[in-house]
């Protein structure tokens, strides 16, 4: 039925700005308030709820539901015979997303782990301060908080490049940095993405939750096995490691919004580290996306419809693909399969966090707006637009069930999975994952 209406409406009006193009000033825009989320939750820390496993059991359900209205959406769209005024109003969709949503997120991220790398670089065991600290935490967790909302965007450079993989891959092999810390550093270990990136970092910045306090990094470590680890030689790598991860964060910038003027220095920096930030026919991944299926444009979508698929319902990269990781493993590996090593962000005690704002990465992309305003270009809009506004209720009501049962697993995430399952996360014995990633 929503097919076939898609087919038989017509469309009159649209945004009076954009005079060149004829083909969208037939689409009437219909402009509603979205379903969103809150922007804070009250943590789960009822001691009788950590045995509990349907707090988590909820928290994957709501995930695999998000899952399928965001299929749902996607298969509307994909089987509906489009008009010329939809096609031009699903590419100013994407168009948004590249210029509303992506950029500014990575460009954000990147804003983000430079102040990170200015506040580590200013540590020294000598003269650190606990003000020092605390200031090099918060920057990480503003930093994490832009990656995870980016996370619904994987496609592309983040995917092409292993961006992803190199800045964001757990558990963090600690028997393997441990050795490293042992034997001295080398470059080769600056090659293994598992002792890399934010998950190192927070390694050396958190403990149980807290952020770490100046007499360790002062003296030796205390975490076990760890204890004759001194805090300079933490402080020391950590330093490299956000260098590595600013000049990936840059890549992620230039990569999407091609090279400008403003960001020219970036560009210096991603060149100078022989980071590739084009497509494999010399476009921009933003240019990729929005000119998909046009003739002569080297995008590497074949149709608009396939660049949309990307974004909404592919396997990997895209809104199903983190609906799909955030229970099926990101969830699902500690709290159904037992594997405790496998807990995100278990040293900063994020991972609640980290989940929450992968959903909110979807309802960005859903949206076309970081802010939970519907973009006049969005999917929201255009499922408005074309009478069909029982998506919209559907997939927004998915993405905020999602959130309200990922906030309500009790907290910490890693508390919580060591409870059900009786095993600590800390011990040697359970360091080593055995799923994959």
């Amino acid at each position: 039925m929503t097919a076939l209406l898609l087919m038989s409406l017509t469309f009159t009006a649209c945004s009076s700005d954009n005079n060149n193009d004829t083909t969208t000033n037939e689409f009437n825009i219909v402009n509603t308030t979205p379903v969103v989320d809150n922007d804070t939750y009250a943590s789960n820390t009822t001691a009788a709820n950590y045995s509990s496993k349907v707090f988590g059991e909820e928290a994957i359900d709501d995930c695999g539901e998000l899952v399928d209205q965001l299929e749902k959406a996607n298969t509307i769209i994909a089987s509906a015979k489009l008009s010329e005024a939809q096609e031009a109003y699903l590419r100013k969709v994407l168009e948004t997303l590249v210029s509303n949503v992506i950029v500014p997120t990575y460009t954000q991220l990147a804003d983000d782990v430079e102040d990170l790398e200015e506040t580590l670089n200013g540590l020294t065991v000598n003269t650190i301060t606990q003000a020092q600290i605390d200031k090099a935490c918060a920057d990480f967790k503003q930093a994490r908080q832009n990656w995870e909302r980016s996370e619904a965007f994987l496609m592309g450079a983040a995917s092409d490049f292993d961006i992803d993989p190199t800045i964001d891959s757990w558990p963090l092999n600690r028997t393997l940095l441990l050795n490293y810390f042992n034997n001295g550093m080398n470059d080769e270990m600056l090659e293994d993405a598992t002792i890399l990136g934010f998950h190192a970092l927070e390694f050396i910045l958190f403990r149980n939750g807290q952020n770490r306090k100046v007499a360790e990094l002062k003296g030796n470590d205390t975490y076990t096995n760890f204890e004759q680890i001194t805090g300079a030689q933490e402080l020391a790598y950590a330093q490299t490691i956000c260098t590595l991860l600013k000049e990936r964060c840059y890549q992620l910038q230039v990569a999407w919004e091609g090279e400008t003027a403003e960001n020219a220095d970036r560009v210096a920096v991603v060149k100078a580290a022989d980071l590739d930030y084009t497509t494999s026919r010399g476009l921009s991944f933003g240019e990729n996306l929005t000119k998909a299926g046009i003739n002569g444009s080297k995008s590497t979508f074949a149709t608009l419809k396939a660049a949309i698929a990307q974004v909404l319902s592919d396997d990997e990269g895209s809104c199903v693909g983190i609906a799909n990781e955030v229970g099926t493993a990101k969830i699902a590996n500690p709290f159904v399969n037992a594997d405790i090593a496998y807990v995100e962000s278990p040293y900063s005690y994020n991972s609640i966090t980290d989940f929450r704002d992968n959903i909110r990465s979807i309802r960005n992309i859903w949206l076309g707006s970081t802010d939970k305003a519907a973009n006049q270009y969005s999917f929201h809009t255009f499922f408005a637009s074309v009478n069909n506004s029982s998506i919209n209720t559907a997939l927004e009501g998915a993405y905020v069930s999602a959130i309200e049962s990922i906030s309500n697993m009790p907290a910490p995430f890693v508390k919580y999975c060591s409870v059900v399952w009786n095993k600590d996360f800390d011990d040697p014995d359970n360091w080593d994952s055995n799923s994959e990633e």
